[in-house]
């Protein structure tokens, strides 16, 4: 189940990040979904996005808005005001997503891999 799980979350966060990176004029040099256990997402200084394979496991909204926050950071690295504004361009929503995260995250975190 965790492989296709993985496969899911693989395919569904390819979609997102590069609907997402190409809406900001961005463009993101690879993609791994892996099991990362502290973290949903991250995005190197050379534009590598990494995602936990768990989020296939949330809500697609949910998946669309960490795949939305990590090509936001294709331009913009920090958690700043512009980082923000950037998220809300891509997922106006993005404050929902982000407590549904909070209130039901570390259940998924708990998911062996």
């Amino acid at each position: 189940a965790a492989a296709w799980l993985k496969a899911l979350a693989r395919e569904a966060l390819r979609e997102a990040a590069t609907r997402h990176a190409a809406a900001l004029g961005a463009r993101f040099s690879s993609l791994r979904v892996g099991d990362a256990r502290t973290r949903w997402g991250s995005c190197s200084s050379r534009g590598a996005l990494s995602f936990s394979w768990r989020l296939a496991m949330a809500p697609s909204r949910v998946l669309d808005y960490v795949a939305a926050h990590e090509a936001a950071h294709l331009l913009e690295a920090n958690h700043g005001p512009r980082f923000w504004r950037l998220v809300a361009r891509l997922r106006p929503d993005y404050a929902e997503a982000r407590a549904w995260l909070r209130r039901h995250g570390p259940e998924l975190h708990s998911y062996g891999g």
